[in-house]
């Protein structure tokens, strides 16, 4: 809510939408290649998964990358700062990464 109070709905509502893009732009390559990976790893003796770590960073990247611009854009000057941080999952074991 405190953001909310800084921001205005619709640049927040922008600044989301350019990481979705970016998302969306990039998780359908990386899904292909994770069941190509996948499919391929008992011949390839699990060489066949790299592509998708390398794809995986790439977009972390690219996130963080936006995020960065988007702070440098205007976030900054309101004294706010985005970025990307690993978390543990609640519902499991595995790890995400969120914006925060």
């Amino acid at each position: 809510s405190a953001l909310l109070l800084q921001v205005a709905p619709e640049e927040f509502k922008t600044s989301i939408s350019r990481v979705n893009a970016c998302l969306r732009k990039n998780l359908p390559v990386n899904v292909k290649w994770l069941l190509c990976g996948c499919l391929c790893c008992c011949c390839t003796l699990g060489c066949s998964l790299w592509p998708v770590v390398c794809l995986n960073k790439r977009t972390r990247r690219s996130i963080q990358k936006l995020l960065e611009w988007e702070n440098n854009r205007l976030y900054h000057k309101l004294g706010l700062h985005w970025k990307l941080s690993k978390r543990k999952c609640e519902t499991s074991n595995m790890m995400e990464y969120v914006s925060i």
